[in-house]
């Protein structure tokens, strides 16, 4: 773990953005100043090698895993219905190569009805043909039952080769799980973002004020180049989640706290919870869960930060340190990880 120093800092969105281009900046408003205390945090994304070994010690089932309410299963056998109907029209319109696409994603969609109602994850893929609407998330999001922590990109997936990527396909209690057990607890948004400015001042990228200080062939973080969301070129090497620790650490010597996934942390996620009396309060926890009831979350969501390895100019920008992302805490995906930190005790390390 790396020791954050207390002190203030400016939280929120990046200068630039505030005209709403961004998906994961126009909650992130407006920038205030803060008080954090010193606290410990990891140098990298929990990785499926240390989750495992929590899961062996303990037995734990992450939600993923779980069979689901049957309230919940009718939801999502509707939504599957929808997706269906949606593709079943896309496919009369099309032909050659793109009609057997969008046929084969209608029989994948069929098999999700039929297997166990299994919480499952929601996992990216590659759009086929024109986006009907740029922003429906369904286009490029399915709920896959047998998507779990054990097999990030769903049925046919193994973590071979996998053991130092971040862990992904978890919720906020797994997280909370993990990190309980380890001795440690998730990070506030207000010390994750701390952490991931490295000490430099409101810039715009966790390594200070370019993009390319190094030269546009050598990628800081893990995102999406390319046409989103149709085409990834993976100039940084990476389609999906990349070991951790292959790219920079910011100046505090933490890595991937722009790209690779988000991360889950404690607060709950509230769409003007910058502009509540709670932002500004020392070491803020963020909303109270009836003021985000009260702001229309029905289903609880925790804030995300950092971005992943979806994220583009295009679309998110939120591999930006003053970005925000929500995850409902019943929507695990394979873009999402956490990682954690411990309260500085006098005397004592991590």
């Amino acid at each position: 773990m790396v020791l954050i120093p207390g002190g203030p800092y400016r939280r929120g969105g990046d200068a630039g953005e505030m005209g709403g281009d961004s998906a994961s900046h126009q909650s992130a408003y407006p920038i205030h100043e803060l008080q954090v205390d010193a606290f410990w945090i990891d140098e990298t994304e929990v990785t499926n090698r240390q989750f495992a070994k929590f899961v062996e010690a303990t037995g734990y089932k992450t939600f993923a895993e779980r069979p689901l309410p049957e309230a919940r299963v009718q939801e999502l056998e509707e939504d599957v219905r929808r997706n269906l109907a949606r593709l079943e029209l896309m496919a009369s319109r099309a032909t050659g190569e793109q009609r057997g696409q969008l046929l084969a994603a209608m029989e994948e969609l069929k098999t999700a009805l039929e297997v166990a109602p299994l919480a499952g994850s929601m996992i990216f893929a590659i759009p086929q043909g024109e986006l009907d609407d740029p922003q429906d998330l369904s286009q490029w999001w399915t709920l896959v039952p047998s998507a779990t922590w054990r097999t990030p990109g769903g049925p046919g997936t193994t973590l071979k080769g996998l053991d130092d990527h971040p862990v992904v396909n978890v919720t906020h209690e797994d997280a909370a799980a993990y990190a309980k057990w380890a001795g440690k607890r998730l990070p506030t948004e207000a010390e994750w973002e701390k952490a991931a400015r490295g000490g430099l001042d409101h810039q715009p990228y966790t390594w200070g004020g370019e993009k390319f200080p190094e030269g546009e062939t050598v990628w800081m973080a893990n995102i999406w180049q390319g046409e989103w969301p149709h085409q990834n070129t993976r100039a940084d090497g990476y389609f999906t989640t990349a070991p951790v620790k292959r790219f920079a650490p910011n100046s505090y010597g933490l890595y991937d706290m722009a790209g690779n996934v988000w991360e889950i942390v404690a607060d709950l996620y509230h769409p003007n919870a910058y502009e509540l009396p709670s932002a500004t309060v020392p070491n803020s926890t963020g909303p109270s869960l009836e003021e985000a009831r009260e702001a229309g979350m029905e289903i609880a969501a925790r804030v995300t930060k950092g971005g992943s390895f979806l994220c583009s100019d295009v679309w998110c920008k939120g591999y930006q340190p003053g970005s925000r992302g929500q995850i409902d805490d019943d929507s695990p995906a394979n873009h999402t990880g956490f990682r954690c930190v411990k309260t500085v005790v006098r005397g004592t390390a991590p």
